[in-house]
């Protein structure tokens, strides 16, 4: 059996790349069982009730949260030593469960940077597309095998969020040309994913009821940047306003997430959807300083505006990582 998850602090594709990787090796007679690594966000959480509402006999003996749970501070209560893994959507140790090293990593299907390496031979995709569902769909194409609608539904809306809705820095042609297959599998208009978009979109940003450490593991990674290590909370909403009110609350979590990680700095970005640029809460003086210098922006009212910065992967964390590369 191999056993496949996403990140920890799952997003979107991150559950439907871990589900869709598991189905592509069931579907080759190798058995593997799909997990998340925590909760559903709240745009997850409404891509995975549209799709118990359109496919609910087909998902019938699925989870209420379309996979089951596997905790990664404590990944033996499920997994055995030695076990075959296969990760989607991430491949750095920080991201994934705990003594991630005392399994066979067999698997790696992923748009990041390569981070990890594996004591055997293993299956590894690498590709600097958008989402990893465009991989997977590659994958699929290739092996001849048959993509059902529901699984085209999980996989589109992946890559509608993981790229705002093809409009992401981190967009190209074979996402757009992906997405264009899906519609076909589906039997849906550009129109069509426009709509589910917004409403994605809206269930992102749709935070009163988070607290705010909540909020801040939504979208949490850690990163090792030549030796120090940082968090970075990405929040990506089109209610920036409502969320830069409840600044005080997110600097109070973040100091603490801070001091439990035992984290250099911890970044609080904001990704503002609808006008494609990006802000961070300043509230470290030697954090403060790095991003002013990396950004060549200024604070205001305790905000840096960050101009066209939205995406984590492409924009934030290689400009700061070239930050301690120049020092």
């Amino acid at each position: 059996m191999h056993h496949i998850f996403g990140h920890t602090s799952p997003d979107t594709d991150a559950f439907a790349s871990a589900f869709a990787l598991a189905y592509w090796l069931n579907a080759q007679n190798i058995k593997a069982t799909a997990y998340r690594l925590g909760k559903p966000n709240p745009e997850t959480a409404f891509v995975i009730r549209h799709l118990f509402a359109r496919f609910g006999e087909e998902l019938k003996d699925m989870p209420d949260m379309l996979l089951p749970h596997l905790n990664p501070d404590q990944p033996f209560n499920t997994l055995t030593k030695g076990d075959k893994i296969g990760l989607t959507d991430h491949n750095e140790a920080s991201q994934s469960i705990k003594n991630l090293h005392e399994f066979d990593l067999r698997f790696i299907i992923d748009h990041h940077k390569a981070n990890l390496t594996t004591s055997n031979t293993a299956y590894i995709r690498i590709h600097p597309v958008g989402c990893t569902c465009t991989i997977l769909y590659e994958m699929f194409a290739q092996k001849a095998i048959a993509i059902t609608p529901m699984l085209a539904t999980l996989m589109l809306f992946a890559i509608i969020s993981d790229t705002l809705n093809l409009t992401s820095p981190t967009t190209t042609d074979d996402d757009k040309q992906v997405v264009d297959k899906l519609l076909k599998i589906i039997g849906l208009s550009t129109a069509d994913k426009d709509n589910f978009a917004h409403q994605m979109f809206l269930a992102k940003s749709n935070t009163n009821h988070l607290t705010a450490r909540q909020i801040l593991l939504l979208d949490y990674k850690e990163y090792d940047l030549c030796g120090h290590r940082w968090g970075v909370a990405g929040i990506e909403t089109i209610h920036t306003t409502q969320l830069l009110a409840r600044r005080d609350e997110l600097i109070k979590a973040a100091q603490i997430l801070k001091q439990e990680k035992n984290l250099t700095h911890l970044m609080i970005a904001i990704a503002d959807i609808q006008e494609k640029t990006g802000y961070a809460i300043a509230y470290d003086d030697a954090q403060n300083a790095i991003l002013t210098q990396t950004f060549d922006t200024t604070m205001t009212n305790g905000v840096f505006s960050l101009t066209g910065v939205i995406s984590r992967k492409r924009q934030i964390i290689p400009k700061i990582e070239q930050y301690y590369q120049s020092l």
